[in-house]
């Protein structure tokens, strides 16, 4: 399926239940990279894409793991 931008691909991971996302400030140095490392490890339903929306120093989210 296409998708009309990221924004409706997020919405649709979300409705699926493969998205967090991530509200409370993380660094962008090393926190969200040991938080997804941790999560990927998941072997269950836990690991899914995540979206950090708060990343101090920066105006913009970050979504890892989407695929």
């Amino acid at each position: 399926m296409a998708y009309k931008d990221l924004r409706e691909f997020i919405d649709a991971l979300e409705k699926k239940n493969l998205l967090k996302r991530i509200k409370i400030p993380v660094d962008a140095e090393l926190e969200i990279t040991e938080i997804t490392d941790r999560v990927s490890k998941f072997k269950d339903s836990r690991n899914v894409a995540l979206l950090f929306e708060n990343v101090r120093g920066y105006n913009m989210s970050v979504l890892i793991d989407a695929f």
